[in-house]
Parts: structure tokens; sequence; C-alpha cells
């Protein structure tokens, strides 16, 4: 008994932070410098150690088009951590005997028309429900004005007809309508809107005084705006609430609550971790179920991939496997403008918590390696700045001195593995950026090298399809549409399109 406890000790001591002295302050400061410099990062940190703020700093701008700089009041969308919010809204209600977390969701929506899906397979994305985009993209492409909502969800599961992916309880797949209809849930048993659920039983008990539902506040001054880079090839930024791109995630699927919409500080954020720790939300019991790798029905444990390593998942919250720094419980979010991390260690009450505002390319790099300051570790392997994409230096040659110049230059780029990473998505993505600039043959070489690239892919035949009707090459055009539909069946616009195109022939 004596051996193992010093021997714990010794542990204990080994993964002490070294955020108590001036050299660790610097080292942070001096890697926040640099993530800025790289334009790695835009937002705030903190990072707190038994309840006390041991280091924060805010690091950019808040606001582009006024240059307002991000200072420690700035408020986040926090995107997916939102989802830890509605898992403790639900348990509080199931820990006050007003629900059952094995009941059938049915039971308390009769229309919902999955009679096997219970509350436990909504917590621990093991439902088998369709997520949003499959759910509601069929409808948006009929109507592109539409703005949805929670009340919207029940009755596009009965139209759209859809099975479920898998028998609930047997696969763990992340999803975003079953937290809508936890939501959802949550305000028919407490009787009360969502936004003012949490600011009554989660925000006001734990301290957090500057957060809120989005839509219940207009008259945040901290809100930061969020960004995205409207051109790759140029790097320039741009709102989400005028990007084209992100429009349906923004505007048309932006009035679901319960998965995302929470706006918060780092500030309160810390002061939800220490409202965890001191059991004021939740009793030790129903939290310590929360923080429990849930079960599927053939005995093994729901398990995620993630950036993070690798991880169990609970109800509400990822629950990374190697506890070697501490009892962890964690949630990341991305939503379009942001990117937030929210890590929680149990065993030595040390909250990490990084927001950001920019869509930083960095921003996974900035968490691993704030992770390995606070902790002294090399936990986590985390470069900066990292390959570089090989995919940029092509186009922007392209467009500046032609595909002769680019072909060489990628000839001899993509050898280099060391330096140079390909991503199929970044290529695609940047074509359609150029054919929606109408950089129209730039953009017919992106999208045919794409096609070269990645021929198992079928949605570079339907890029590229895009391409070559655009440009009027309607033959050419109906011949990527039918590849691209022979390999996906499930690619519903492209199968529309080439309909169209073949049926005016």
């Amino acid at each position: 008994m004596k051996i193992t406890y010093y021997f714990l000790l010794i542990t204990a001591w080994l993964v002490r932070p070294i955020l108590s002295n001036a050299q660790a302050s610097k080292a942070l400061d001096s890697l926040f410098y640099r993530l800025d410099t790289a334009h790695a990062f835009n937002g705030n940190v903190l990072i707190q150690e038994e309840g006390l703020t041991t280091y924060q700093h805010a690091v950019g701008l808040a606001n582009l088009k006024t240059a307002k700089k991000h200072s420690v009041q700035s408020a986040f969308q926090i995107g997916s951590i939102s989802k830890t919010f509605t898992a403790v809204a639900v348990l509080q209600l199931i820990q006050q005997h007003k629900l059952d977390l094995h009941e059938r969701y049915q039971t308390y929506f009769p229309d919902f028309p999955y009679p096997q899906v219970r509350i436990d397979h909504l917590l621990s994305h093991t439902s088998g429900l369709p997520d949003k985009e499959e759910l509601f993209f069929p409808l948006l492409d009929q109507d592109s004005t539409r703005q949805v909502s929670n009340q919207d969800i029940i009755p596009a599961l009965k139209q759209s007809n859809k099975v479920l992916a898998f028998l609930p309880g047997s696969q763990w797949r992340y999803c975003n309508i079953g937290y809508a209809l936890l939501a959802t849930l949550v305000e028919k048993i407490s009787g009360e809107r969502f936004g003012d659920y949490l600011a009554q039983h989660i925000f006001r008990p734990a301290g957090m005084h500057h957060s809120y539902l989005l839509g219940s506040r207009s008259d945040d001054t901290n809100y930061a705006t969020g960004y995205l880079v409207r051109h790759h090839y140029l790097g320039d930024m741009e709102p989400i609430s005028s990007s084209r791109k992100v429009r349906r995630w923004t505007y048309n699927l932006r009035g679901l609550y319960g998965p995302t919409n929470i706006i918060s500080t780092t500030s309160d954020l810390a002061s939800y971790a220490t409202a965890l720790d001191q059991h004021k939300l939740l009793k030790k019991g129903m939290q310590d179920l929360a923080f429990a790798p849930y079960q599927l029905t053939d005995g093994t444990l729901a398990a995620p991939g993630g950036e993070f390593g690798a991880a169990n998942y609970g109800l509400g919250w990822f629950l990374p496997r190697d506890t070697q720094l501490g009892r962890i419980v964690m949630h990341t979010g991305r939503e379009p403008g942001f990117f937030t991390f929210f890590w929680h260690d149990l065993t030595h009450h040390r909250t990490i918590i990084l927001l950001d505002n920019a869509e930083s390319i960095g921003f996974g790099s900035a968490c691993k390696q704030t992770v390995n300051l606070a902790y002294q570790t090399s936990f986590f392997s985390a470069d900066l700045p990292g390959k570089q994409s090989l995919f940029l230096p092509y186009v922007r040659t392209l467009l500046k001195e032609g595909p002769d110049a680019a072909a060489t230059l990628f000839n001899q780029l993509k050898v280099d593995t060391a330096h140079y990473f390909a991503d199929e998505r970044e290529l695609n993505e940047l074509g359609l950026e150029l054919l929606a600039d109408h950089h129209d043959a730039a953009a017919l070489e992106v999208l045919k090298l794409a096609t070269f690239l990645y021929p198992q892919s079928w949605n570079t035949y339907d890029s590229y399809g895009k391409a070559l009707l655009q440009t009027g090459r309607r033959k050419e055009a109906i011949a990527m549409y039918r590849q691209s539909v022979q390999m996906f069946p499930g690619n519903l616009p492209g199968r529309k399109i080439l309909q169209e195109l073949t049926n005016d022939k």
C-alpha cells in the first residue's frame, strides 16, 4: 500500500503544471505570439488550476472591419461544446425523476417515428438517426429560403421515411439532430424555453454571467464576429453572415439549438468547469454516469476517433483513453467561423479553453501545444506551422503564370512529402472558388487535375462536370455527371442536373 501511495504521489508531481512561475507564462506568451504572427490562432485562451486562473490571453481581432481587438471579455459561438450543456440539462431532469434515461423518446413525442430510440441513445450518439444535412438538405434543394427550427425535425423525419442507419445502441455516429431533439425534450418537460432553462438552471448556478443561447440577446458588444477564408488562393477573410459557402449552416440551419448555438467566454467556461467539480449542476452519481464510457449492445464501448487521440464517449462528453495526464473529459466545437476547445482534467482540476473566431488553420496545433505547456510534457505531437499545402502554390502559379508553369511547380513539390500535403477537399474547394470567381480556364485545370489524382471520388467528377457545364461544354459535362452518379447513386443534386441535361437533348 505504501509503495502504491508513493507512486501516486510521484506521478501526480510529474504532471503538475509549470504555470505558477514567470517562465511558464513567458513560454505561453511566446507560443501565442508565434501563432498570431503565423495567422494560426485568432481568439482567447484560458488555463485554470484548482478554480484559479493561471493564464489568460487574447490574440487577434474580434472584428476585422472595425479592427476591434479581442479582450478577455470576448464572447464566442462555442459550437458543439454546447452539447455538454444540453446533456447536463437532460441529466438534471433525470436527476429530478422527471425523465427516465432509458425511456423511449416516442413516449414524450408520440409522432416521433422511431420507437426503438431512447434518450440514452440520443445522448451517446448511438441512435442511428440521420443528421441535419442528410435530413434537411434535400428540402433546402427545393426551397433555398427555408429556415429550419427544432420543431421541423419530427415532421421532416416522418416525411423522409428514412430507415435508421443501424440498430440504436449498436454503433456510434455523431448526430446533431439527436441533440436538437434533446433540447426540445427539455422544453417540454420543464415548460421553459431552452434558452431560459439554460440561464436559470445552468448559467446562473455556475456563475456564467456572460453566457446565453444565440437569439436570447442582441446587446452583447463583446460578441466576436465569425470569419472564414473567402478565397483560399488569396487568403482573404469574410464574415460568415455574408458567405455563400456556409449559408445553409449560418442561415437555413441556424435555428437548430441543442447541438450548438451557446455563446460564452473563456472565463464563463472556466466557471462551468468549477461548477462541475463542485457538483453545483449535477450530483456526483449522475455526473459520474455522464463521464463513463457508453456501452454498446455488443458489450464494447462507444469509441469515436478524433484529432486529440483515441477516446470513448459518455453522455455528452469525449473521454480520452490515455489517462497519463489525468482523467480527462472534453469537447470541441466547430461552427462556420469558429473553432472551440474545452479540456477538463478531473484528476488535477485543470481546465484548458481555447476559442477562435476565424477558423484558424493552426487551431488544433494551438490546443495541443497549450496542453503540452500546461503539463510540461510532450504528450501531443504539435509542430508549428507544420506541412504546407501542395495545392495552394500550384493554384497561385496557375493564375499568375499559366498551366505549364503550374504543372512544373506541382511536379517539383509533390515528391517533397516531408514538407507538403495533398488534400482532395482542398483541391476541390480551390477549383470551385476559381469557378465562382469566373476564372474558368483555371477552374477547369484544377478540377480536371482532381479527377486524375482522385479517380475513386465521385465528388471530383461532379465538380468537374459543374465547371464543364458552366463553360459551355455540355457533352463533356453530361459524361462527368453520369460518372459521378454511377459511382454514388446518392448524389441527388447531380442526378437532377443529369436528368435535366439529358431530357433537354
